[in-house]
């Protein structure tokens, strides 16, 4: 399993094991290395760190120096780079939430208040190979969801049933024409409270997982976002300050593994964002040269 793991940092995992890593001497080496491996996992592409703090007297865990490799043959060697991320935990950090699970186990929820990435710098490019002529951005960001959906099927049912209908055709053919049956099918209507409730608990087991740590984070956001699209050998730069990625987890949280995707998939959409912008620009610009 080389897909290691970006920066879609799983914070909570980090976090949700602070005490005991803080009793044994050794949470930022463990912060440090759980941020390369979720990185590395989702991207399936080199990431590093230089360091990771956590003050206990702050709350407030601090990463410098992280880069995620871009990909094969292109003109720059990082896909993007982050001088600094920062995440301040809630005033409540954790509570417990009832797992619906046959162990009855609980599950810790670890509430994270803000987290912020300082001067973000991304470069987009397609590669040469590509006649499609996807970017490395959006390359990624594929690959990033596809990664999700199968770890998180319940969570990506669209994704997965198409993932499903690749490895097996034969079955997908067999429901395909299932669906095409027009005889009026009649909908039982349960009634039965304890059945309801039952069902209720299995849908809840199902999409909350295993995961015994999960993870809220209220705010995340890019204070310095900067795009370099290189194409036909230019360079065009675009900046935004203050870009609000928005809120990870509802009430039941994040499995702490997944946060790691779902924060890179965001910034990704929001990169995929100012190409599209741009493209748009780009196209408006000719139009009205051509009327000239």
């Amino acid at each position: 399993m080389n897909k290691l793991a970006v920066l879609a940092f799983a914070l909570l995992i980090f976090l949700s094991t602070m005490l005991w890593y803080l009793a044994n001497g050794s949470l930022n080496d463990y912060l440090k290395s759980q941020v390369i491996l979720q990185s590395e996992y989702y991207s399936a592409q080199q990431a590093k760190l230089l360091s990771a703090d956590f003050s206990n007297n702050t709350g407030i865990t601090s990463f410098t120096g992280f880069s995620l490799s871009n990909l094969d043959g292109l003109t720059q060697p990082q896909l993007f780079i982050i001088d600094k991320i920062s995440a301040q935990l809630a005033v409540v950090p954790t509570h417990q939430l009832d797992s619906p699970s046959i162990q009855k186990k609980t599950t810790t929820i670890v509430h994270v208040k803000e987290l912020s990435f300082g001067n973000l710098h991304a470069w987009s490019e397609v590669p040469k190979a590509n006649e499609a002529g996807t970017t490395n951005i959006e390359i990624l960001f594929k690959k990033i969801n596809t990664q999700l959906a199968i770890d998180y099927p319940a969570l990506y049912p669209r994704i997965s049933a198409e993932l499903y209908a690749k490895m097996y055709p034969e079955r997908s053919e067999t429901l395909a024409l299932e669906d095409l049956d027009t005889k009026q099918r009649v909908l039982e209507v349960e009634t039965n409270q304890a059945i309801i409730a039952s069902n209720e608990a299995k849908q809840k087991k199902r999409l909350l997982g295993k995961a015994q740590t999960r993870v809220i984070i209220t705010s995340v956001i890019i204070e310095k976002l900067t795009l370099t699209i290189i194409k036909d050998d230019q360079a065009i730069t675009t900046q935004m300050k203050n870009v609000e990625l928005g809120r990870f987890g509802d009430e039941n949280g994040l499995a702490s593994n997944q946060l790691g995707g779902e924060l890179l998939k965001r910034i990704l959409a929001q990169l995929m964002k100012i190409e599209k912008s741009n493209v748009l620009k780009s196209e408006a610009n000719e139009k009205n040269n051509d009327n000239k």
